[in-house]
């Protein structure tokens, strides 16, 4: 093992900062123009679902002792619904969006990102589901009295 000479270890590299390209895609999403809004008919149709199932459950809204302020439970699963349907991935940008046009059935209103994530942040998951189980046994009523006919392979599948 003498023979070996020892190679001196090679210093490394730090890496390259980030920081511009960071700030390059922030600027960008700020000055982007958001997603469309939804076509009027699938908005007036999902108001029409989700609107009085998430009406229904302001009673147990009150129950769990949330306040009704400013974020109420319809206003905050307008925001959910439309994050999900024009696939919003940031808080930011779904208050730049409400500042300018209504979410399906909220009106356009100041409010700020800070308040929106803290009232995320304490709204229970709970709430959701009771809309949703409110809102599929009427979607799936409307589903089969539809009389379009079904693709080949969602008949295959329903027979199976």
């Amino acid at each position: 093992m003498a023979n070996e000479r020892s190679v001196p270890e090679q210093p490394k590299k730090k890496k390259a900062s980030s920081v511009r390209h960071t700030r390059a895609i922030q600027r960008d999403r700020s000055k982007r123009p958001l997603s469309a809004p939804p076509d009027e008919q699938v908005s007036e149709r999902l108001t029409e679902l989700v609107h009085p199932a998430t009406l229904s459950q302001v009673a147990y809204f009150h129950q769990l002792g949330l306040r009704e302020r400013v974020f109420n439970l319809p206003l905050m699963v307008a925001i959910v619904l439309t994050m999900i349907w024009r696939q919003i991935g940031e808080v930011t940008q779904v208050v730049r969006l409400m500042q300018k046009e209504s979410l399906f059935w909220a009106q356009p209103r100041r409010i700020t990102q800070q308040a929106l994530s803290l009232r995320f942040g304490s709204l229970p998951a709970e709430l959701f589901l009771k809309v949703l189980e409110a809102v599929l046994p009427i979607m799936r009523t409307r589903w089969q009295a539809r009389p379009r006919p079904l693709p080949t392979e969602i008949a295959w599948a329903r027979d199976h």
